[in-house]
């Protein structure tokens, strides 16, 4: 005995430490100039680059089966190191660790999931010990390891993520990342009492009053990586109207709310802007004849029609004098009012409301050219509302009449809807 390794068999206690008696003689010749020597109870590896350290028990046993020192491991960095939760140990290598626990056995951990496992704490944290090996060649080049508390998913294209508790076992019942959710591509995120995680096809929410529920992959998304132009500015709900090309007067609807934090839908259908299609962002729709609608980013915080269906907005219940100013340079452009009259431009909403097509038995006001997103530009355009009757219109948005009265039923001041051609509206 001599060298690294007598001193640390010697610090350790010699032939009445926990390794006992050499059974064979140093052995050099390894891989990175390295030695080992073999001894009652373990061995003791060493490397010019590493140091002399002992290896011994549960932890011995998976270094072995993983090649020992000519393993991905390489040597031990530093002595095993127990009084660990639950009675475990944990030992450094080169290229990862090995924990142990009684109720868990020995298994190693490395590269990106041992990143993010160390973020996590390690077998301090929530997800506890590892409970097998990383298990790889999984679709598109990717990894998973299981451990107490969850599991930690890896792939080239989403990096690793821990996944636990509800929002796994709903992950599972859709077959983990062979499913179609793919990899989660975030960590759980919890507020309000509320959990949610992103997936590569979808994202799993959590509540205490509702459990699990799976979210479609939606441009609500864009909202929460910043693809997304115009941002919520604070909405708890945004709607899109997504036309695909100018000129068309068809658009996607989505309607998007919070779950802890984060945006999904609510729900998702078609519908129909301005005749024309949209004006360019900042550019203004003009007069309702002209029948453009505009892009942009407007809150809603005011609703009307033929009786509140149950909504926070403030509402204006319809009557035969309900009229939408329409006449530039007058007090009453783009504004509400009640005349016996209908003049030039004005609006009559009692009869687009109690017509056969029923377009404003139930509406909403886009604030667009109007407080309090803006001051009343004269002639920019006017009564741009989310309304029912959903055929190409003037201007204004309009859907089903299901998703009309969803959306009132659903809004609060201040919720924000945008608007346009979808090359403006996403990065």
């Amino acid at each position: 005995m001599g060298g690294a390794i007598g001193a640390v068999w010697t610090a350790a206690g010699g032939e009445s430490s926990f390794l006992g008696l050499p059974v064979g003689s140093e052995t050099c010749g390894q891989p990175d100039g390295g030695c080992f020597q073999a001894f009652q109870h373990g061995y003791i590896f060493w490397s010019p680059a590493t140091g002399a350290w002992a290896v011994n028990g549960a932890i011995l046993g998976t270094y072995a089966a993983l090649g020992h020192n000519r393993g991905w491991l390489g040597y031990p960095t530093g002595p095993e190191t127990c009084g660990q939760p639950d009675g475990g140990c944990f030992q450094a290598f080169q290229h990862g660790y090995i924990f142990w626990s009684p109720a868990t056995g020995a298994w190693a951990v490395n590269g990106a999931i041992l990143g993010t496992y160390a973020a996590l704490g390690h077998n301090r944290g929530w997800l506890g010990y590892p409970t097998g090996p990383e298990t790889c060649g999984q679709p598109d080049g990717g990894c998973f390891q299981a451990f107490q508390h969850g599991y930690i998913f890896w792939s080239p294209a989403t990096g690793a993520w821990a996944t636990g508790g509800a929002i796994l076992s709903r992950y599972a019942s859709y077959g983990h990342n062979r499913g179609i959710l793919g990899y989660p591509v975030g960590p759980e995120v919890c507020a309000g009492g509320e959990c949610i995680q992103t997936f590569q096809g979808g994202l799993i929410g959590w509540s205490p009053a509702q459990g699990t529920t799976v979210y479609a992959m939606s441009e609500c998304n864009a909202l929460n990586n910043g693809r997304s132009v115009y941002g919520a500015n604070g909405s708890a709900r945004v709607t899109f109207a997504i036309a695909e090309a100018y000129g068309v007067t068809g658009v996607t609807a989505v309607n998007c709310f919070k779950v802890a934090g984060l945006f999904v839908p609510q729900w998702i259908t078609d519908g129909q802007a301005g005749k024309a299609g949209f004006k360019a962002p900042g550019v203004p729709s003009g007069p309702t004849r002209y029948d453009y609608s505009p892009s942009g980013s407007y809150t809603v915080t005011e609703a009307f029609g033929i009786g509140n269906p149950g909504t926070a907005l403030q509402y204006t219940t319809l009557n035969p004098s309900s009229r939408w100013g329409g006449n530039p340079w007058t007090p009453t452009y783009n504004t509400y009012f009640e005349s016996s009259s209908w003049v030039g431009y004005d609006e009559n909403m009692w009869y687009f409301a109690t017509r056969s097509t029923h377009d404003y038995r139930q509406g909403a006001v886009i604030n667009y050219n109007r407080p309090p997103d803006s001051e009343i530009v004269q002639d920019a355009g006017f009564a741009i509302f989310l309304h029912e009757n959903k055929s190409p219109t003037a201007g204004c948005l309009a859907l089903d009449d299901w998703a009309v009265v969803d959306f009132l039923q659903r809004s609060r001041p201040g919720d924000r809807i945008i608007m346009g051609v979808r090359g403006d509206l996403f990065r």
